[in-house]
């Protein structure tokens, strides 16, 4: 073997030196090297796993909003749609309020038309029954060919009420 390590030109003295260097390389990169690295490697897993659970909460909160949202907008809907009945309901009332009034209104016009029209026809008796009274006297006076103060009034009066149960 210590031929074998001749052949090859291996010095004993310089390979351990060479292994201790190694070593001591070995213990400086795995200190200032990779142990840094790893630190770093691990801080990066740590924010990306935060990360990812902040994103699944994330999700999480914009599911409930959404869940949220759709209930106030059926709710909304539910409001609109009752709002909608109510003022239909009170624009019936409302409308039936005012076909009352209008009839009440025409009932009355049609009421007060009536008694002028009965006022009329009442006015237009009296007129005609003494244009008739007076011709009455006249055509009395000349048949009976005396003055109209003397006719009796009596029997003129009486001519008259016949006239009216006509």
């Amino acid at each position: 073997m210590s031929e074998l390590i001749h052949q090859f030109g291996i010095e004993w003295k310089i390979l351990v030196a060479q292994i201790v260097n190694f070593f001591i390389l070995l213990v400086i990169l795995k200190k200032f090297a990779y142990g840094p690295i790893l630190n770093i490697l691990k801080e990066r897993r740590k924010k990306i796993e935060e990360g990812l659970l902040a994103a699944e909460e994330s999700q999480k909160k914009l599911g409930e909003a959404e869940k949220e949202k759709e209930g106030i907008l059926t709710d909304a809907r539910k409001e609109s749609i009752g709002i909608i009945q109510k003022s239909e309901v009170t624009a019936r009332e409302k409308e039936s309020q005012i076909l009352t009034e209008a009839g009440k209104k025409a009932e009355g016009i049609f009421v007060e038309e009536k008694a002028k029209i009965h006022e009329e026809k009442l006015k237009m008796k009296e007129d005609i029954y003494k244009e008739f009274s007076v011709f009455l006297k006249e055509a009395l006076a000349k048949i009976v060919e005396k003055s109209p103060q003397d006719l009796d009034d009596n029997l003129i009066q009486e001519t008259l009420r016949e006239l009216k149960e006509m």
